[in-house]
């Protein structure tokens, strides 16, 4: 079965014996950021052009408020960071 072959989401699923389950995985909580982080982020917000470029708003804004977020789900959950997905020909572009 070619990358092309599969019509839905469900057929992928059923083919890599894949479990969807949808809900909240992590509940919401309010949080007070650390007083280094917001001295940080007003650095950066002072004196970087943060609206350049996707890559720069990644960098200067996304990223530092994902982590600060993460350090109360640390012991719990991943984060990952440009982390390469593995696949094989079946689900690659490249196998058809």
């Amino acid at each position: 079965m070619a990358f092309s072959d599969f019509k839905t989401v469900s057929e992928v699923q059923k083919k890599f014996g894949i479990r969807y389950m949808h809900k909240d995985f992590v509940a919401s909580e309010n949080s007070i950021p650390s007083a280094h982080f917001l001295q940080e982020f007003a650095f950066t917000q002072e004196h970087f052009d943060v609206f350049a470029s996707e890559a720069t708003r990644c960098q200067a804004i996304i990223y530092p408020i994902l982590r600060e977020v993460y350090k109360a789900y640390a012991d719990d959950y991943a984060l990952w960071i440009e982390k390469s997905i593995a696949h094989d020909e079946t689900l690659s572009r490249r196998g058809l």
